[in-house]
């Protein structure tokens, strides 16, 4: 029996990895559940899966668990003997929790990419025992098993575009266009990211930091059908393909049942329903913010973190209809330009850049 704590338990990624506990009760334990705030559906979690603890913000009146809160009540969640995290939190709240568990050597398996790239400057030596769930980083996790990394010509991640790959004009997006992706069914934030293409540009900063190859030996490429997730090419011209139907539980039970593997989908996939299989280029004209991403990797020291930070803000501005979808790009980039911190040594300093980068957002953001 593997006991598991679930952080985000309300969220996508969370509601889903308890979607394979209750299909794996005499393998999975739930120990711990961890929500932003307290809800009916927090409750009902807690209810059915009676964890013996529960983490929280702040304090609120829960019987029957021992409740942890508040910045003492996370260092104490790192303190305990747990299998394996499961960081399924969105955006830079996840940051604090990844670098206490990382720091106690804790097992993690994260789709939080916004902890992996703000983190990797100071901790990334730590991310070897980091079981990556977003599709893409566990299609790589899983190809680079099939050599020595020094074999590695290049990884390829899949984009599926989103919905708007092949529109030309992005004028006038509207956030209902903008959420309703093709394929995949995801939180706002991640939506939004892959309408504008920054997921990719942010998936090319966390594999760098998961996986430790270079840059120039890291790519993109737009695939519409979303079955291919991610591709590891060989100094032998051997190209490793990792291909599954579109659905989370897929990679998040991979993490879950690492190193076995457990029968997560049980429909045998035909090769010949998936069809053609098509891969583009991606426009960095028309997506400039996958462009400015692999820039910002590429400079390291703060500019990752701050990318991110950007980005965060100017999606939640976007969704709340106070700026327009391309000026997502224009904003980010504006912060971009904007800040000249040193590189980060410490957690502390990666939490002053993230205070200094929302007072610059907030300057730029003023004139739009």
């Amino acid at each position: 029996m593997k006991s598991i704590a679930v952080l985000g338990s309300t969220g996508s990624i969370g509601t889903q990895t308890l979607d394979i506990v209750d299909r794996f009760p005499d393998k999975l334990q739930v120990k711990l559940l961890s929500a932003s705030k307290l809800s009916d559906k927090l409750l009902a979690q807690i209810q059915k899966y009676k964890p013996e603890y529960v983490y929280l913000p702040k304090k609120e009146d829960i019987k029957g668990v021992n409740l942890l809160y508040g910045e003492d009540g996370l260092k104490e969640m790192a303190d305990l003997c747990i299998d394996l995290f499961v960081n399924g939190i969105a955006g830079i709240n996840g940051i604090k929790p990844t670098y206490l568990l990382l720091k106690a050597g804790k097992r993690l398996a994260t789709a939080n990419k916004e902890a992996v790239i703000c983190l990797g400057e100071v901790v990334g030596d730590r991310y070897n025992g980091i079981i990556p769930i977003d599709s893409e980083h566990s299609a790589i996790f899983q190809g680079l098993k099939a050599g020595d990394k020094k074999e590695v010509k290049r990884i390829i991640l899949t984009a599926s575009g989103g919905p708007f790959w092949n529109r030309e004009n992005l004028d006038g997006v509207s956030v209902e266009e903008a959420l309703n992706h093709p394929k995949w069914k995801m939180g706002k934030k991640v939506s939004i990211d892959s309408a504008t293409m920054m997921n990719k540009g942010l998936e090319i900063i966390e594999a760098h930091y998961l996986f430790g190859i270079p840059y120039d030996r890291i790519e993109a490429v737009i695939h519409p059908q979303s079955y291919v997730h991610g591709v590891v090419e060989f100094v032998d011209g051997s190209m490793i393909a990792h291909i599954s139907p579109t659905d989370m539980r897929i990679p998040i039970g991979y993490a879950l049942s690492y190193p076995d593997r457990w029968e997560i989908y049980q429909k045998t996939a035909n090769l010949w329903e998936y069809g053609k299989l098509e891969f583009y280029q991606p426009d960095e004209e028309r997506f400039p913010l996958l462009k400015l991403a692999k820039q910002c990797g590429e400079m390291g020291g703060a500019y990752p973190t701050v990318l991110t930070v950007a980005d965060e803000m100017a999606v939640e501005m976007f969704l709340k209809g106070r700026i327009g979808f391309n000026d997502i790009y224009k904003v980010v980039k504006g912060v971009v330009e904007a800040v000249d911190f040193p590189p980060p040594k410490t957690f502390e300093d990666i939490m002053e850049i993230i205070k200094g980068t929302k007072a610059v957002f907030n300057k730029v953001v003023s004139v739009f």
